[in-house]
């Protein structure tokens, strides 16, 4: 019987030992850690790190010469472990921010083009207080994508949303890249996002980043509601504690 590891193509199991170092790691790795990591020469590496990230499967930070999951690489799954990680992580600090506000607060990670939320915290049912989910949803629309995605470098964003298609879920969502790099750009500059019913005509939001020691988002917490209960003379008081709540949760998630 012909053995079936003669069709094992070295190159392709390389390349599937980069994709699992770099999912495993929610913040971005220096060619010479995922050498390291990976058991394989530097030259081995920087090769095929080029050659996935030009197809998309990870992304490179050109300012820090770090490398991330790419755009394509989350058409295949969620990184799950680390949802659950930084929502046990971060449940009394967000319980804490939910009960002082009455307003339901969320926690999620950007897995592309989307938003993958691992809680939903409401102060109403005492009981279900904390409920782990997994939610997606466009980041473009949101205020908690839009401020993920503000904190990341331009190029990883253009990547991102290549030959995408904006929907349009309300009349207000943003509808193309250049619309979104502005509002980025402002996010940025201010420090937080906003969502004025981009994803659903009477929903509310405000969102703040959680970011590594780079000022990198590696996730991001909001705070909901509708119209009449998200009081605009009531955002930076909601800004401020948000902002941080994020500092106490990056120090937690970060520094260990």
């Amino acid at each position: 019987m012909t053995s079936d590891l003669k069709y094992i193509n070295k190159s392709l199991e390389k390349s599937f030992k980069i994709l699992e170092i770099l999912s495993k790691s929610i913040f971005p790795l220096k060619a010479a850690a995922i050498s390291r990591k990976a058991s394989m020469s530097r030259t081995t590496t920087f090769r095929l790190l080029f050659v996935l990230t030009q197809l998309g499967y990870i992304h490179k930070n050109n300012s820090s010469n770090t490398y991330t999951m790419g755009h394509k690489a989350f058409q295949f799954g969620e990184t799950s472990d680390y949802l659950q990680s930084i929502s046990e992580t971060s449940r009394e600090i967000l319980e804490e921010v939910s009960n002082q506000t009455n307003l339901i607060t969320y926690l999620a990670m950007l897995e592309g083009s989307q938003i993958v939320h691992s809680d939903k915290i409401s102060h109403v049912n005492s009981d279900a207080s904390h409920r782990s989910f997994r939610m997606r949803m466009d980041a473009h629309c949101c205020a908690l994508g839009k401020v993920m995605l503000a904190y990341r470098p331009e190029n990883e964003v253009s990547s991102i949303y290549k030959s995408y298609n904006f929907f349009p879920h309300t009349t207000n969502t943003i509808q193309n890249l250049t619309d979104l790099k502005k509002q980025l750009l402002q996010v940025r500059t201010q420090g937080y996002s906003l969502n004025h019913g981009e994803a659903y005509e009477n929903t509310y939001g405000i969102g703040v980043a959680i970011l590594d020691k780079d000022k990198r988002s590696f996730a991001g917490i909001s705070l909901s509601g509708s119209r009449n209960i998200m009081n605009p003379k009531n955002t930076i008081d909601y800004v401020k504690l948000l902002q941080s709540a994020s500092i106490k949760i990056s120090k937690l998630i970060v520094d260990n």
